[in-house]
């Protein structure tokens, strides 16, 4: 009996060095990582560490599995699936015994990452009973600092912010609510202007939660994901359930356009040269509808467009009163570098098949096609361009603008519209 009594207290001995040994599923001396890829212009991902590939193929907005290698100081690798191509090089320390997220954020040629602590077991800073407890993080420079609202409302015009500006790289203190349903509502810091709205989500009793803020292709709005601390956690990207649209006339011999889209009004009245500002717009298949102001019920055009989460569209009208049409451009409204301005142009005159774009008399864009924008080019903020569209080969001069202020940190659209005997230049800042 003796004996049996002794061999029962060295198994719980051992046990309990086993278990002191161990924290949130693993050995001491080791260290669990997952990844999270937030680069929205980057080619799928793999992730490195001492050269090992621990993530292959992280697609933006996805979310790996945890993986176990050994603490401490560690040379971390993000390179493209594709080619190899290295973007991020670093040694970072991981504590022994510790779970982490890294997310991996920036753009494809200034990429970074950020290591997130993962473990919260102390009885002071685990939710309360019945609570669950959540975090924000920053990973889309292009939105801004952003308000987040973990809400049951739909509208949260009365309604205090969760989680106040939350800024590019910054991570925020963590909030503690009720288990149950909420929605999570970003709003530009210091306003009701949403950038994203998801729909109601679960959220359990004991969890804990990190809210990633990601970027767009369109730029000012954004993603969320949702990731579930701990070595089970999942990662949830809750794609943004709108876009946004804006109008420019260029019919010359119209009076103004309503522009609507499965049969709602959008914008109303936008005159010749004119230009909207940007309206949300759910995303999935739409028809987008032109109507005559003065004629309303009745549609000159018609054009089918799929909107995409979070990307922001120009709509313009063409041609003449008689023969009027639709085309529409994808904006891309994602903040230049620091200290420039992005501009792209867009040929809107049904007499100018093709164009040549100038700037300050130099030659920019070749035979730009009739209802058609190129893509955006870099430019140093000052008060004195001048920008040019010419008859291809720059033999005429169509229209010429200037003196035209551009701002650091601005994207514009120059479009060329108006007739055969008046040719004539707009500039819309379109962010």
């Amino acid at each position: 009996m003796f004996k049996n009594k002794n061999w029962r207290l060295a198994a719980l001995a051992a046990l309990l060095t086993l278990v002191a040994g161990c924290h949130g599923g693993h050995t001491q001396n080791s260290t669990d990582m997952r990844a999270v890829n937030a680069v929205i212009d980057a080619e799928p991902l793999d992730v490195l560490v001492d050269n090992d590939v621990k993530f292959g193929g992280l697609a933006f907005g996805a979310t790996s599995p945890f993986s176990e290698f050994s603490s401490g100081g560690r040379e971390v690798t993000l390179r493209s699936a594709s080619n190899q191509a290295v973007f991020f090089d670093k040694n970072l320390n991981f504590g022994s015994g510790a779970n982490y997220t890294l997310v991996i954020y920036g753009t494809r040629s200034a990429m970074s990452a950020l290591q997130l602590t993962d473990d919260i077991v102390s009885p002071d800073t685990a939710p309360a009973s019945g609570n669950f407890k959540i975090r924000a993080v920053g990973a889309s420079a292009d939105s801004g600092p952003v308000d987040v609202y973990v809400t049951q409302a739909a509208d949260i015009s009365n309604s205090p912010a969760t989680i106040g500006s939350i800024s590019f790289t910054s991570v925020s203190g963590y909030s503690e609510s009720a288990a149950g349903s909420y929605r999570i509502v970003l709003t530009v810091t210091g306003t009701k202007d949403v950038l994203f709205q998801s729909a109601p989500q679960t959220f359990a009793a004991g969890s804990i939660y990190s809210l990633v803020v990601v970027p767009s292709g369109g730029g000012k709005l954004a993603n969320a994901l949702l990731l579930l601390q701990g070595q089970g956690g999942t990662g949830t990207l809750l794609a943004n359930p709108s876009g946004r649209i804006k109008a420019v006339n260029a019919v010359p011999d119209s009076n103004g356009f309503n522009f609507k889209a499965d049969g709602t009004m959008l914008l109303s009245n936008v005159p010749f040269g004119g230009s909207s500002s940007y309206v949300s717009l759910a995303t999935g298949a739409r028809t987008l509808q032109l109507e005559a102001s003065n004629v309303p019920g009745t549609n000159v055009a018609t054009l089918p467009l799929q909107v995409d989460p979070a990307r922001d569209y120009t709509a313009v009208a063409v041609n003449s009163l008689a023969q009027a049409q639709l085309v529409t451009f994808a904006d891309d409204n994602s903040l230049p570098a620091t200290g420039f301005a992005k501009i792209r142009f867009a040929n809107a005159l049904a007499s100018a098949p093709g164009a040549d774009v100038l700037v300050n008399f130099a030659s920019q864009v070749s035979g730009l096609a009739y209802k058609s924008a190129s893509s955006y080019y870099t430019f140093a903020p000052s008060l004195t361009y001048t920008f040019t569209f010419a008859t291809p080969g720059g033999i005429t001069v169509l229209a010429t603008l200037t003196p035209v202020e551009i701002d650091a940190g601005a994207v514009y659209t120059v479009y060329l519209v108006g007739t055969a005997s008046a040719p004539q230049l707009r500039l819309v800042r379109d962010r």
